[in-house]
């Protein structure tokens, strides 16, 4: 039997078919890694974005923190022209009762008189010092308090200022359209956060707590101090020897903060001290020569250490003067007028870090920026894929 013929017209095409076949398996395919590429890109964008929001947040946070350190140092600076100022018109006033205290000086033969006259002349020359030193005292404490206004409205906007800080690295990116972004504020630290979680804290009252009140600050103030504020001491001339009598010459004077953060007080004295005879026995004297004090408040009237129990570079070893030292004072003092109370006086309130954040060796402030993009707004063929941008990117 013949075998049958093999018609091969009836063969013509069936390549083709195969060829559309795999065209439409590779189009789907390069369509795929079209979309896969872009959304790798779109996402590597989005990470970028989210770096820059976070850093640039927490520049906004570091330069809010520069400001309060700068404002807080011209706050110290202020009190410390003031104490200085309080301790000139101390130093000028203990010399007021000099030329009465000192009397009998000009019976000494010779130059008594020419030693007295001096002693007189100096007292008047000084004097004026004392007044002169209620300007500087007002427009300190005055600055003071304009500059905690400031400090308070500063940070008391800053919650909302540093929260858009991440919006408007966004929308000024070139690469931002299309971009979302908003801040993760549970996860974070935002200053005077109204929900928690600040990272700076105001610090007032007096409150012998540093995590409460000024007690910190107020030992940055008085370790600040000049030596002329924190010591007005001339060096004694101790056991100078007369005959059956031992002599001596104290200068004491200094400035110091009272138990209430609000009052700078200086008490200058200078006395005579010598050893008399009663009953058999040589006792120490003293002969008070000059003694003065100045007080400024930012509150009422008085005197918050009447005693002068703060020390003054230990003024009471010229008892007698000290307690006389009220007696010779500026007109402004607090303790007799309202003059000076307009400012702010004392350690000033103040806005440091928060103080947990204190306590640790080195505080960190956690910042977290979320950026997403909606799927229709994606560069895709159909604006949407099974590939998806991830829901959150946290940057710390």
């Amino acid at each position: 039997m013949s075998p049958t013929p093999i018609n091969v017209s009836s063969q013509k095409g069936q390549a083709l078919l195969l060829m559309l076949a795999f065209t439409l398996v590779l189009a789907v395919s390069m369509i795929y890694l079209f979309n896969s590429s872009q959304l790798l890109a779109e996402r590597t964008q989005a990470k970028v974005l989210a770096d820059h929001a976070a850093y640039n947040t927490a520049t906004k946070q570091a330069q809010l923190l520069n400001a309060n350190a700068y404002m807080n140092k011209a706050k110290i600076a202020n009190q410390l022209a003031t104490a200085q100022a309080v301790s000139v018109a101390s130093w000028a006033k203990h010399f007021e009762p000099m030329p009465r205290n000192t009397g009998t000086i000009r019976y000494i033969p010779y130059v008594g008189p020419y030693v007295q006259e001096a002693i007189t002349e100096y007292s008047r020359a000084v004097q004026p010092l004392a007044d002169l030193a209620a300007p500087t005292i007002l427009i300190n404490n005055q600055a003071t308090q304009l500059i905690s206004y400031q400090q308070n409205l500063l940070n008391g906007s800053s919650f909302i200022s540093i929260q858009q800080v991440h919006k408007d690295t966004i929308d000024k990116s070139s690469i931002g359209a299309g971009f979302d972004s908003r801040p993760l504020i549970t996860a974070s630290k935002y200053a005077v956060n109204p929900l928690g979680g600040s990272f700076i804290k105001h610090y007032s009252g007096n409150s012998s707590d540093p995590t409460i009140g000024r007690a910190r600050l107020k030992d940055v103030v008085l370790a600040s101090r000049d030596n002329f504020t924190r010591e007005r001491r001339a060096k004694s001339i101790d056991e100078f020897k007369i005959p059956l009598f031992k002599n001596r010459l104290e200068a004491r004077g200094g400035t110091e903060l009272s138990n209430d953060f609000n009052q700078w007080k200086g008490v200058d004295t200078f006395s005579h001290h010598y050893k008399k005879r009663k009953r058999w026995r040589l006792r120490w004297r003293e002969d008070q020569m000059g003694y003065g004090s100045a007080v400024v408040r930012d509150s009422g009237t008085g005197d918050n250490d009447w005693r002068n129990n703060a020390g003054y570079n230990s003024v009471n070893r010229n008892k007698d003067a000290s307690n006389r030292s009220n007696q010779y004072t500026p007109h402004w003092d607090s303790r007799r007028n309202r003059t000076m109370n307009a400012g702010e006086s004392g350690v000033p309130q103040f806005w440091d870090l928060e103080t947990k954040m204190l306590a640790q060796e080195e505080p960190t402030l956690p910042t977290s920026i979320r950026v997403s993009k909606k799927a229709d707004r994606l560069d895709t063929t159909s604006g949407a894929s099974n590939l998806k941008v991830g829901d959150e990117l946290n940057i710390i």
